[in-house]
C-alpha cells in the first residue's frame, strides 16, 4: 500500500510539472549603448600616490610594506614533563578576564612528552591569547600563559617553558 501511495504522489508531481509547450517566443532586440571611456595616467612610483584632487593629501607607503595584516605566530611548548600526558588549548582571551574563550580557539592539540611546536597564521595584531595546559592526571593543576603581539619583534613567538 505504501509503494502505491508513493508512486501515485510522484506521478502527480511529475504530471503537474508538465512540459514546455509549443509556444514560440521571439527574442526582443537589445539596443547597444555606447560607453565613453576615460584614461588616466598612473604613476610607476609605488611608494607615493599623487593627490587625486585639490585638498586631498598623497599617501606614502614604504616599498617593503605589503599592506597585509597577516603574520605567523610560532607556538613553542616544552614543559620537560616527561611522559605526563597533557592537552594544549590556545584561545582568544575572554573579555577582561585572564581566562580562555573556548569558543574561539586557534590551537587544540595534545602534548607529546610535554612538547609541541606549531606555526599558525593570524590575521590581526591587536589580540590577546591565552594558552591553557590541562593534564590528564586530575591531581595536577592546569597551567595558564598569556601572549600579546609585540610590535618590536619581526618574528612573533609564543614560548611556553
Amino acid at each position: 500500500m505504501n509503494k502505491l501511495t508513493i508512486t501515485l504522489c510522484f506521478s502527480v508531481c511529475l504530471t503537474a510539472c508538465g512540459g514546455g509547450g509549443d509556444e514560440k517566443s521571439t527574442p526582443t532586440p537589445v539596443q547597444a549603448t555606447t560607453a565613453t571611456t576615460t584614461t588616466s595616467t598612473v604613476s610607476t612610483d609605488t611608494s607615493t600616490t599623487e593627490p587625486a584632487s585639490e585638498g586631498v593629501m598623497g599617501l606614502t607607503i614604504e616599498d617593503d610594506f605589503n599592506l597585509s595584516t597577516k603574520f605567523e605566530l610560532d607556538i613553542d611548548v616544552n614543559l620537560n614533563a616527561g611522559d605526563q600526558r597533557a592537552y594544549l588549548n590556545v584561545c582568544y582571551r575572554k573579555g577582561d578576564s585572564d581566562r580562555a574563550d573556548y569558543n574561539n580557539c586557534v590551537v587544540r592539540t595534545p602534548l607529546m612528552q610535554g612538547m609541541v611546536e606549531t606555526t599558525i597564521v593570524m590575521s590581526r595584531q591587536d589580540i590577546d591569547l591565552v594558552a591553557e595546559i590541562w593534564f590528564y592526571d586530575a591531581s595536577t593543576e592546569p597551567l595558564s600563559y598569556s601572549w600579546q603581539f609585540d610590535t618590536q619583534q619581526n618574528d612573533q613567538v609564543f614560548e611556553i617553558r
